[in-house]
């Protein structure tokens, strides 16, 4: 049963192999072509450099102490000696100038990160914004300076005192100071009658802020209503942008949005272009390098190669890179060698199958659940799809395991074999005693995108009917309208998006199912456990590496036993460049939501 089983799976994952690479490489020229002025001329000047001796990263004041919060290292400490990097640091002389040329599939719905958002604002943002810390290639666990140079943390882990850069300006010339700051966090903070307080500055819907103090302009005091042990990550990640309040734009413009960046947005092409140039005035000596920025739209993943291919187009980060994958990028590598650079990274928001708690279903009975857990092949998912990473469902060397090994010891993960053909046993079982011997049928909601109408909902739909005779009907919705009934929990059964970690704590990508359904925009599935909750509040105000380890085990077996949802796999995205383009950020992990969108230290060596 079984080797047939995966056989067909083979089979389904060959056709969307061989669609992928022939729709990619069958695009025309014109096609790709974006609209827009010409690619820039290099300056004369490029030539014109800093000393070669000079490091690639202005150095900035080391942090008054180094404190470990929740897993991650503050403070400005180089990343271990032995850890490979993809991004060697440069040693030659940089060039300064030049516009460097992106590709994106989406032009942004706003320029504000206190709103829900998506890759498509991450991307615009990246270099329009600062944050109050960085995290730090390769990895982007560790925890460096950017608007804050330095940084305490009282013993209780509660107060928070951050010594700012001085002399920061914005684009319209206004000064940024820790006024500024207070009133950003606070803007976070806020309910309004649209959103509860940010996720980055709450827990549970509830605000973390007890009070903000600002004894002069370049000292900001966060006190917090209890620890924290994700705070001083989460000022790292990009969607605490820091904004000057008199610039502030409470609606989210598309027209103009100011802030502290090393780029400033001059012009933005709905559906086309976005034209950025750099800020004469940024804090950080000596950056950026480049002279502006071009992000093209192109949304067609033949075209977008085709671009890049002839040269329209010097980068594709992670988040812009959806339908480029090792297949069709390697055609490209192959007609030009030693030119380009790719390799997988991990995508932070998790691959899954949830259910919604708030309707009447099978899924209601935890047989069912389980039964689902136990016949899906997420191996034969991973040979069948091109974006997809086995591993452990947390993005964490600190926590969980880390091997496929390891994790075949979790229900419904076994190893291929006579392992896997036990649980698929077992998981009829527990359907007949459910009362569904004969499976039933279901409505599944589906985006309309290439990855899943194409490939994860119609694989997902074939397995289940293939193993448990659980019949999907797909209702796929154009991204606009998908995102509407996703977030308002106006679908029963989805094959989609299922949790996200933006670091590198278990916290992160489990509170999709926690809190008891309080806050919608966290808890869209609407599971109810107050046992998991209290040991989730309990991870989140712990700085104890060995008693979040714990914790960790616990919740993971409690998740694992009752399935809230169904994680299915990480998905991989594929970032390309010419290697001409110098000392691209590193994005194995989480680039959309890190300071690899910023830019300020990429050089063009051409």
């Amino acid at each position: 049963m079984i080797r047939n089983y995966s056989r067909r799976v083979a089979f389904l994952g060959a056709v969307v192999a061989i669609l992928t690479l022939v729709i990619a490489c069958g695009a025309s020229e014109q096609q790709a072509a974006p609209q827009g002025k010409s690619a820039p001329q290099q300056p004369a000047a490029a030539a014109a450099a800093a000393d070669p001796a000079q490091p690639v990263a202005p150095q900035r004041k080391a942090p008054a102490s180094e404190t470990t919060a929740g897993g991650f290292k503050t403070g400005a400490q180089a990343p271990d000696a032995a850890k490979p990097t993809s991004v060697p640091v440069p040693t030659d002389i940089i060039k300064r100038g030049g516009v460097l040329r992106q590709a994106h599939r989406r032009s942004p719905l706003h320029f504000r990160m206190d709103v829900r958002s998506a890759t498509d604002e991450t991307t615009a943002s990246g270099p329009i914004f600062n944050q109050l810390l960085a995290l730090q290639n390769p990895d982007f666990v560790n925890l460096g300076a950017d608007l804050a140079e330095s940084w305490d943390v009282s013993a209780d882990g509660k107060k928070f005192t951050f010594n700012l850069a001085s002399g920061v300006i914005n684009h319209n010339g206004n000064p940024w100071t820790s006024s500024d700051a207070k009133f950003t966090l606070e803007t976070l903070a806020s309910e309004t009658e649209n959103r509860p307080p940010h996720e980055r500055v709450s827990v549970g819907g509830v605000s973390l802020l007890e009070s903000v103090e600002t004894p002069d302009e370049t000292t900001l005091i966060v006190n917090l209503t209890q620890p924290d042990g994700l705070f001083l990550a989460n000022m790292g990640l990009q969607e605490p942008m820091m904004y000057t309040e008199a610039d502030y734009d409470e609606i989210g413009s598309l027209d103009n949005p100011v802030g502290t960046g090393p780029f400033r947005l001059t012009d933005h092409l709905v559906g086309e272009k976005l034209e950025y140039d750099r800020h004469d005035q940024y804090f950080k000596d000596g950056l950026p390098y480049l002279d502006g920025i071009e992000t093209f739209i192109i949304r067609d993943v033949a075209a977008k190669l085709a671009a890049f291919e002839a040269g329209r187009i010097d980068m594709i980060l992670m988040g812009s890179s959806h339908g480029l994958y090792a297949a069709n990028l390697q055609v490209v590598a192959d007609r030009h060698p030693g030119e380009i650079t790719f390799y997988p990274g991990q995508h932070p928001v998790l691959r899954g199958l949830k259910w919604n708690w708030r309707e009447e279903g099978p899924w209601q009975d935890k047989r069912v659940r389980q039964a689902i857990n136990l016949a899906i092949n997420r191996d034969d998912i991973c040979s069948a799809l091109e974006n997809c990473i086995m591993g452990d469902y947390m993005p964490s060397k600190t926590f969980g395991v880390t091997t496929r090994e390891d994790l075949a010891t979790k229900p419904g993960f076994a190893l291929p074999g006579p392992d896997k053909e036990a649980e698929l046993a077992q998981a009829k079982t527990l359907m007949a005693e459910a009362g569904f011997p004969d499976g039933f049928e279901v409505k599944a909601l589906c985006r309309d995108t290439s990855e899943y109408r194409d490939a994860l909902c119609p694989l997902v739909e074939f397995l289940l009917r293939d193993t448990l005779n659980i019949r999907l009907t797909l209702d796929v919705q154009e991204s606009g309208a998908w995102v509407e009934k996703h977030n308002s929990a106006d679908w029963l059964f989805e094959a989609g998006s299922s949790g996200s970690a933006r670091v590198d704590h278990p916290f992160d990508w489990l509170d999709e199912a926690t809190f008891c359904g309080e806050v919608p925009v966290e808890n869209i599935i609407g599971y109810c456990n107050e046992t998991l909750d209290d040991l989730m509040r309990q991870m989140r105000v712990t700085s104890d590496i060995p008693k979040l380890q714990t914790l960790t085990k616990t919740t993971l077996d409690l998740f694992y036993d009752d399935l809230p949802y169904l994680p299915l796999f990480w998905p991989a995205r594929f970032p390309v460049y010419w290697n001409y383009v110098k000392n691209v950020p590193d994005e194995h992990f989480s680039g959309q939501y890190s300071q690899a969108r910023r830019l300020e230290q990429v050089w063009l060596d051409k």
